[in-house]
């Protein structure tokens, strides 16, 4: 439509907006298509829907998208306001309109499970919970967070986390032992009895009594600063922050058995908005509902995100939730309409300034924030939800958090070398790549030259900072090179470290046909006949294969700038 044609359309809507009547109501704008892409609530439908197509521009850029869209308008009566807001959003989730914010649930936020049954538990990271003989904690905002405490208390307290078949089968300490990371209860290093003492120190900080666990997490992580190793700062900052979220979350339980209340937060950044909701009944925590604010327009104020936040949950609780409505909301400040609100959901409303309540407004707006955090991290890389792919496919016992890929570049057996690149969340971290020279090799020797790159990264593991144990270390090659990765793994006494072979799409031509068919990437697993095919458009495809290419990348870079300098002095 050309500009003047829309301004004409402009002009005949403001004219039949002048003509509605000045009762609340409902409106729906409706695109060329016939959808309805926008709801609106009015206590005047006259003045509201006229304001939409005055002849000026509007504040917020997405009002004037949404205008650019609309076709025509439709109004639906009500007697009083409060009916209006309760139509305005049963018609939201009705229609999903393009235009509004809307609620997506995540009704699987994962857990921490501890098993009751076994003599040698650990903690593990699940998102069902199941009425079996095990203690769960949470749910945490993220999966990215339940893995972090999950690693951080099992190895501050020197938990196993291999699996059930490895743990029956050791006959001696893996090297996580010797790093001091796991007390080795799979060999008799420590009795039941002691264990369940580790187990239960492990649960106290889920129960929200680790505070001097966190305590000391602070001074390492100020002795770090100190010491300008910011990174390790760093990391240790978002355990804190990751363990806090538990501790301060349990704190809350059992503060006031007189307590029925819903605690709201959301946090916006960056064009990510998330919201979260405390369920407190009887004084207890029952429940951490999390929300992506879907359609989230960032023009649009705090007040105005909060006023829809809270509208479109509560009336969806009230659908069909088994638990009894709160009548008294917390929240950080007062969203907009505040005396609408009050009225037409029946709630009270209130921004604690202290005590109790004021801890619960903190904690949801830690948990929102978190999950922002995690949101804009998996956005930076290939994010948790790639390495989760990872982990299914191929069979892995934990999320391989820490991946490692490394390669061999030479020129006939001259200027040999290799490199290692590591993603850590599913995004590279170009601090913890490294160059290698091959030192002990002389000419094109592949295995040789790989034997020597891991028997240096892995027997410094525990001495050089940054160098922690990964989780999947990836070959470049097929079933012949994993052979000979595993054979040095085993020469070498690596253990806890899952170890697979990247092999490249193969051609295959046929000379009686025109077509030049290809294979698709492919995954060689140790002690697995037939390869795992990688399909281009999953995230597990696009994750390994970055940290191949790279990993080819950075190696034959640093080839190049030998060969470069040595024919230079030649």
């Amino acid at each position: 439509m050309s500009t003047e044609k829309r301004s004409e359309h402009k002009t005949s809507l403001l004219d039949k907006a002048k003509k509605l009547a000045t009762t609340p109501g409902v409106y729906l704008m409706k695109s060329h298509e016939g959808d309805i892409i926008y709801v609106g609530k009015a206590k005047s439908l006259r003045s509201r829907v006229s304001s939409y197509f005055q002849p000026i521009t509007h504040e917020h850029p997405r009002t004037e998208l949404m205008l650019s869209n609309v076709k025509e308008f439709e109004i639906i009566h009500t007697e009083t306001e409060n009916e209006a807001l309760v139509l305005e959003c049963t018609l939201i989730k009705r229609y999903k309109p393009k235009y509004n914010i809307r609620l997506k649930d995540d009704k699987h936020y994962p857990y921490l499970r501890v098993s009751l049954s076994e003599p040698f538990p650990k903690i593990e990271w699940t998102r069902r919970v199941n009425s079996e003989n095990a203690r769960y904690f949470g749910p945490f905002p993220s999966s990215f967070a339940a893995r972090i405490v999950m690693r951080l208390l099992t190895e501050s307290f020197q938990l196993r986390d291999c699996s059930d078949n490895t743990f029956s089968h050791r006959s001696r300490a893996c090297i996580l032992h010797q790093m001091g990371q796991c007390s080795a209860p799979c060999v008799g290093k420590v009795t039941e009895e002691e264990y369940k003492e580790q187990i239960k120190s492990a649960t106290e900080v889920l129960e929200g009594k680790g505070l001097e666990f966190i305590d000391k997490l602070k001074v390492e992580m100020r002795e770090a600063a100190e010491e300008e190793r910011f990174e390790d700062a760093a990391r240790v900052r978002d355990q804190i922050q990751a363990v806090e979220i538990v501790a301060q979350t349990q704190s809350v339980i059992d503060a006031d058995t007189r307590l029925d209340q819903d605690v709201f937060a959301f946090e916006r950044k960056e064009g990510i908005a998330h919201g979260v909701v405390l369920q407190v009944r009887g004084g207890k925590l029952l429940s951490v509902k999390h929300y992506d604010l879907q359609n989230f327009d960032g023009s649009l104020s705090n007040q105005a995100i909060l006023y829809d936040f809270l509208t479109q949950h509560v009336l969806l609780m009230q659908e069909g939730n088994d638990l009894i409505q709160a009548k008294e909301v917390l929240m950080k400040e007062p969203p907009e309409d505040l005396e609408l609100l009050e009225s037409a959901l029946q709630i009270r409303i209130r921004v604690p300034e202290s005590g109790v309540q004021h801890q619960l407004v903190n904690v949801a707006q830690t948990n929102a924030r978190f999950a922002v955090e995690n949101a804009k991290r998996e956005s930076a890389g290939h994010g948790v939800g790639a390495l989760e792919e990872v982990q299914e496919k191929l069979g892995l016992e934990k999320l391989p958090r820490r991946i490692e890929c490394y390669d061999i570049s030479n020129t006939q057996g001259e200027e040999s070398v290799a490199s290692r690149v590591v993603f850590v969340d599913g995004a590279p971290d170009k601090n913890l790549y490294r160059r290698y020279k091959i030192k002990t090799v002389i000419g094109a020797n592949d295995f040789a030259s790989m034997r020597e790159i891991f028997e240096r990264r892995f027997s410094k593991m525990d001495l050089n900072p940054g160098n922690e144990k990964p989780d999947l270390v990836v070959v470049d090659g097929g079933k012949g090179q994993l052979a000979q990765a595993r054979a040095i793994f085993d020469e070498l006494n690596i253990q806890g470290v899952d170890l697979v072979g990247l092999a490249k799409a193969r051609t295959e031509s046929n000379f009686r046909s025109k077509e030049v068919e290809s294979s698709m990437e492919r995954i060689f697993i140790p002690n697995r006949v037939n390869p795992i095919p990688l399909y281009p458009h999953t995230r597990a495809y696009k994750l390994l294969t970055h940290i191949r290419d790279e990993a080819h990348r950075f190696a034959i870079t640093f080839h190049r700038s030998l060969r470069d300098k040595k024919s230079l002095k030649g």
